[in-house]
């Protein structure tokens, strides 16, 4: 009797890609509970690994413990919260390869807040933002409203599993 093969971490990594390709798209508003280094220029950063946010601050933050706040404005994140061992996390993943606008910092109640926003493809080929001044505005009000609300709630999953929500963008 032949014993099968254990996947490698690659192989591993290659399935849950290819699993998550097939959820469908959504586009959300989520949180990660880390940075980019303040004073980085804003620039594109396309991240090789899948990229954990969550719909909850608090999550996203560990219960606002977190080195950072970022907004991250996606199109294309999967909803992994129904096929989630912990739904309550709301995760949504952006997958391998999504292009992310970074750098870009607004102040919310006296925190630097850094909006990271996936790009879209224009007809041309070229990648382009769709977030207007007015609607960083509103979604500065938005998240201050979020932030406030926060305050004291804990944090409804093992704070180590929250871990993932502010690994750096890579």
């Amino acid at each position: 009797m032949t014993t099968p093969q254990q996947p490698t971490p690659q192989e591993r990594f290659e399935r849950a890609v290819e699993g998550m390709r097939r959820l469908p798209p959504t586009g959300a508003v989520t949180f990660r509970g880390v940075t980019s280094p303040q004073g980085t220029a804003a620039g594109v950063v396309v991240p090789q690994g899948i990229t954990a946010t969550s719909r909850d601050l608090v999550v996203a933050t560990a219960g606002l413990t977190s080195p950072g706040i970022a907004v991250v404005f996606a199109h294309t994140g999967r909803d992994l919260a129904p096929v989630s061992a912990v739904q309550e996390a709301q995760e949504v993943a952006l997958l391998p390869g999504t292009v992310l606008a970074v750098g870009r910092f607004i102040q919310v109640a006296g925190i630097a807040v850094e909006i990271i926003e996936e790009l879209t493809r224009t007809g041309d080929e070229q990648w382009a933002t769709s977030l207007t001044n007015d609607a960083i505005a509103k979604l500065g009000a938005t998240v201050a409203t979020t932030l406030a609300n926060a305050q004291g709630v804990p944090c409804p999953v093992d704070v180590g599993y929250c871990r993932r929500f502010a690994a750096p963008l890579a």
